[in-house]
């Protein structure tokens, strides 16, 4: 949490810099244009957290200068609780600044949360199930520069301090010597770029989204281990008429020694819906997703999707594993007429023939 005061001098200072500024007005003109505020309750449903609400808040607004074209900067405040008695405070932010040419995103967060652990592996059973329960403090940071039209390159810089509160006293967490499994801390340092070329960014219809990351947890950071992490995520969003096709590739490798929290997973309400989130996990991952979106009446679309993915300890049995498959169907209403934001309703199943829903707001990918 001490990078605060940093993340807000380096939007100050990215901010000014390749702009110009008339300082004879500089007491007349506001720093922030064309502003809104808006406040809006939260409801949502997941497999992790069951029912759960609260509210939000959501300021758009442009910098002295920018022009219309250019997208607006958003920073959101968010409060949630759920039926699993989860706590969910989370600050999200996107920051545009000098035409686009600086991109700041990011994330601070305090979260008390429930999760389910299975063990570690592509093929571990149902019965392992336990419950355990983590508190902590969460820093995402991404800078980035414009070096093309629609390209970004910059840092990243992650933290997580897990606390574990509550764990099965007869569970694999206190039975077998997992790394992570008495809490630890995370704190990353590494690069990120993305290639952009989405028409919206909440419903898009055509357009490439590709992000690469790299993260190098040590000790010199903060860290507790040493781990290295690589990323790739990428979708492809074809249109047909009125309808989309939207392609998903992503693929998550770890290398050192990982905590369990850290390992790459399958499941949740973004990947291969129809598991649990860490269902499966392990250093090595790949995944492949299709979606197909339809409208049927005014406000209200459909969609049908499916994913294959699986994890492994080592690259060269990645491929060598079962291959885990969900399939789903899902509702989308509209929430706003000016921007395409949907309330997406999905139920999704896996192999084991187990189904679960989703209620929350915008697109898996």
């Amino acid at each position: 949490m001490r990078l605060f005061p940093l993340f807000i001098l380096l939007i100050c200072a990215l901010t000014l810099r390749g702009q110009s500024v008339d300082t004879t007005n500089i007491d007349r003109e506001p720093l922030l244009q064309k502003s809104s505020l808006i406040v809006l309750p939260i409801l949502f449903y997941t497999p992790e957290t069951r029912l759960g609400g609260g509210g939000a808040m959501l300021y758009n607004f442009r910098f002295r200068g920018e022009s219309e074209a250019s997208r607006p900067s958003q920073i959101q405040v968010g409060l949630a609780y759920t039926q699993e008695n989860q706590i969910l405070a989370y600050l999200p932010f996107q920051i545009f600044a000098d035409e686009e040419r600086w991109w700041i995103q990011g994330e601070l967060g305090f979260y008390r949360y429930i999760y389910r652990f299975y063990g570690i592996g592509n093929e571990v059973p149902a019965s392992n199930e336990e419950i355990y329960q983590a508190t902590y403090p969460r820093v995402r940071l991404d800078v980035m520069r414009e070096l093309k039209p629609d390209w970004y390159l910059g840092l990243r810089y992650w933290y997580d301090n897990y606390r574990i509160d509550m764990r099965d006293p007869e569970g694999l967490l206190t039975q077998q010597p997992i790394t992570g499994a008495g809490g630890n801390v995370v704190s990353a340092l590494g690069l990120v770029s993305i290639y952009d070329t989405r028409d919206n960014l909440f419903f898009p219809r055509a357009g490439t989204f590709a992000q690469f990351s790299y993260l190098s947890n040590q000790p010199a950071f903060g860290s507790d281990l040493s781990f290295n992490r690589y990323a790739l995520d990428i979708s492809q969003y074809l249109p047909f008429g009125k309808n989309v096709l939207a392609l998903n590739a992503y693929t998550d490798l770890s290398f050192g020694n990982p905590p369990f929290q850290q390992l790459a997973l399958i499941g949740g309400s973004k990947k291969m819906r129809g598991f649990f989130e860490g269902r499966y996990r392990d250093q090595k991952l790949w995944m492949l997703q299709a979606e197909y979106r339809f409208p049927v009446w005014n406000w209200l679309g459909a969609t049908v999707f499916g994913g294959i993915g699986n994890v492994s300890p080592t690259v060269d049995e990645l491929f060598a594993q079962r291959v885990h498959q969900t399939l789903g169907a899902g509702l989308r209403i509209r929430l706003s007429q000016e921007d395409p934001i949907n309330l997406r309703v999905d139920v999704g199943f896996n192999e084991a023939g187990e189904w679960f829903p989703y209620l929350t707001v915008g697109e898996a990918f």
